[in-house]
């Protein structure tokens, strides 16, 4: 990329749209929590999950106050169901590094896992019989295709046996993907479906060319038509639109260090898992480019490729390693 191109490219990044990107983590969740939207969030769920859901609790509604920690974290929505019913919601906008459809995006798919068992785990034990545990429910809203070979924008997954037969629905996993929406788009707003409405709303409602669409859906159902409205409120926000651009930043200065370090370490080289010549400041520069990548929640594999650093040295600054 030429100096030009790169001035054009990080003025075009930097630049904050008149209506924030609901597909952003932090607006995805500020909508979700905001304590005037509950029937938002209602209305998503039960759209999701086909059931009427009551006495929502959500768990987590503090953001973190500091911009690191903001930035590291996932901004899932956790939420307690009535009784018998838990959920994460999440906004995944980005595929997760060393992702892509040549690996069958196995990162996101396993760590989906791994969050709803913990989430289902995470409930107390002690003098509750197994039967009487909550259902648990992971929900990824996903801005890229996760299952290119699965028609439909919605994936549900559960226990089952190799022909099908349901062992449990205690546990439940459930994509949807925005990319998928192209078909949608042509049904009128008339034969919309909840659950079709709210993908449209996250993937287009920033988008100046669907503003006449999302008008018709928010005409016809209040929840959207609160959605969109707190939608231009927090658009407007200058301490909203900072949080944005803080974390745009940030991800802007990810892919900087990556880049440079790569460049570092092809340049200084190593061999044999050791640094070429003494372990001078750059070395250590990298290493504390490491830590912070390791912070970031990037794979080891990822982080070898981005800092030319050698697995055995990415392997020491791994706690408990």
């Amino acid at each position: 990329m030429k100096a030009g191109e790169r001035v054009a490219y990080e003025e075009n990044y930097m630049r904050i749209p008149e209506i924030l990107p609901p597909r952003d983590d932090g607006v995805f969740k500020t909508i979700l929590t905001h304590p005037d939207a509950e029937p938002v969030l209602r209305d998503i769920l039960e759209s999701i999950l086909g059931s009427p859901v009551t006495d929502i609790v959500v768990r987590n509604v503090e953001t973190p106050v500091s911009d690191i920690n903001e930035k590291r974290e996932r901004f899932d929505v956790n939420c307690k169901i009535g009784g018998d019913r838990q959920a994460e919601i999440e906004m995944q906008a980005d595929p997760m590094k060393g992702d892509s459809a040549g690996t069958r995006h196995e990162n996101i798919r396993s760590r989906s896992v791994f969050n709803l068992c913990s989430l289902h785990a995470s409930q107390p034990g002690r003098g509750v019989r197994y039967g009487s545990l909550m259902r648990s429910f992971q929900i990824i809203f996903c801005n890229y295709t996760v299952f290119p070979e699965r028609d439909g924008y919605t994936s549900r997954f559960s226990f089952r046996a190799e022909d099908g037969g349901e062992l449990s629905d205690a546990v439940n996993i459930i994509f949807i993907e925005l990319t998928k929406l192209t078909g949608l788009l042509k049904k009128p707003a008339d034969e919309m479906s909840p659950g079709d409405m709210w993908p449209i709303f996250f993937k287009y409602a920033d988008n100046p060319k669907y503003r006449k669409l999302i008008d018709e859906l928010a005409s016809k159902k209040e929840e959207i038509n609160m959605a969109a409205r707190l939608l231009a409120s927090i658009s407007k926000d200058e301490k909203e639109r900072a949080h944005y651009l803080s974390r745009k930043m940030f991800r802007m200065d990810l892919e900087h260090s990556m880049a440079v370090s790569r460049d570092e370490g092809r340049a200084e080289g190593f061999r044999d898992g050791e640094a070429i010549g003494r372990r001078d400041g750059k070395v250590e520069g990298k290493i504390e480019v490491a830590k912070n990548l390791l912070l970031a929640g990037l794979a080891p594999a990822d982080i070898v490729r981005a800092t030319g650093l050698p697995a055995a040295e990415i392997e020491k600054l791994i706690p408990g390693a």
